[in-house]
């Protein structure tokens, strides 16, 4: 693991990353980008701070876990 990666634990969700129509907006986020395989997602809300973590890892490769923060207002 570099150094990059061991610092960056999670992201805040944010949508103006992502380009294109709603189908390829849809595989950006549920595709793996190594092996193209439907990644496996699991859910953790803090209803306390209004945040849900979300959790992406393949289970065809080794890719993830891919952790974001997402808010609810």
């Amino acid at each position: 693991m570099s150094l990059k990666e061991s610092v960056k634990d999670f992201e805040f969700e944010c949508y103006e990353k992502y380009s294109g129509t709603a189908d390829e907006v849809k595989k950006q986020i549920e595709i793996c980008p190594k092996c193209g395989i439907k990644l496996c997602f699991s859910h953790r809300p803090d209803c306390n701070s209004l945040l849900i973590e979300e959790m992406a890892r393949c289970l065809n490769c080794d890719f993830g876990p891919r952790s974001i923060i997402h808010i609810i207002n």
